[in-house]
């Protein structure tokens, strides 16, 4: 048995094809180019790695893309929240996000909630998570989940009455994966895990869905193998870490996971490219609620 490689980098392409046409029809009919923001605290490698694909993926469907980069020793809450509020104030801006990691120094929450809401595509407020929580879209849904779902329905991934395991809890990924998983739009059975997760493979052999998105280093090198993969299990990878200059990897051993596993993503290739196409979607969806239109549709 070999499982069903879900290509993200495919999929991505059929979901842009659609927001370069949404952005043609906002262009003509409103003479409105969407503009990207995102505000980096630091030098972390993955998250230059991500500000860089979502800049060049913004190019491709015809927004604008900017980045605001500050010193991590140097950057305060005063600093951070000045930018933010110039962003917010800025009509020529439509989506800003808030690249993580951020210092610890730093109130990550206060400063998520200082987003304007129309402008939140990385759904990290208090008034995007509102809708998820309560088991609606919302506004906006984080762009991980986001891929994570068109994934799943591309590839026609039962999860109604499934249990699914989600291991990490960022706020941009498997928190409110775990939340949109269990709610009202999906109906999956969840197990949260983290780092004090006890007998984690134990959880994990029980998963339908097995979702981890911690790009944790381990001894083994990667925190899923294949003793902990249910036969049939659609396995996703969101895990990114360094491993080498110029070389990333996610928490999934995808060579001998994929034997036993129903559906895999690869990694790279899988969650990546979804994540930064929902990141497009999203901008799309802002300039859309700005102008007091609804949500974008998709064929997928």
């Amino acid at each position: 048995m070999s499982a069903t490689i879900m290509d993200g980098r495919a999929l991505s392409r059929r979901i842009v094809a659609e927001v370069r046409a949404h952005a043609r029809e906002l262009a003509a009919r409103h003479r409105i180019v969407p503009a990207l923001v995102a505000i980096m605290v630091g030098n972390d490698p993955a998250s230059r790695q991500y500000v860089l694909n979502k800049r060049r993926m913004a190019a491709d469907v015809g927004f604008k893309s900017d980045v605001i980069e500050l010193d991590a020793e140097a950057a305060t809450m005063e600093s951070v929240s000045a930018a933010i509020a110039r962003l917010n104030a800025d009509p020529a801006v439509t989506g800003i996000l808030l690249q993580l990691p951020l210092p610890r120094s730093l109130d990550w929450f206060r400063l998520f909630d200082e987003i304007a809401p129309l402008k939140d595509v990385d759904a990290v407020s208090a008034s995007s998570v509102a809708g998820f929580y309560r088991g609606e879209w919302g506004r906006f849904i984080s762009c991980t989940p986001r891929g994570v779902l068109a994934l799943l329905s591309h590839y026609q991934v039962p999860i109604a009455g499934a249990r699914a395991v989600v291991i990490g809890r960022s706020d941009i990924a498997g928190k409110p994966l775990a939340m949109i998983l269990g709610g009202r739009m999906c109906n999956a059975t969840v197990t949260w895990c983290h780092r004090h997760t006890r007998d984690l493979g134990d959880l994990c052999r029980e998963a339908d869905i097995l979702v981890s998105c911690t790009g944790a280093q381990t001894d083994s090198g990667f925190l899923i193998t294949r003793e902990m993969v249910k036969p049939g299990a659609c396995v996703i990878d969101v895990g990114f870490r360094r491993i080498a200059a110029g070389r990333f990897a996610g928490d999934v051993d995808f060579e001998n996971v994929k034997q036993v596993a129903g559906w895999i993503t690869p990694n790279p290739g899988g969650t990546g490219p979804m994540t930064v196409a929902a990141l497009m979607q999203n901008v799309i969806d802002a300039a859309r609620y700005q102008l007091g239109l609804e949500r974008a549709k998709y064929s997928n």
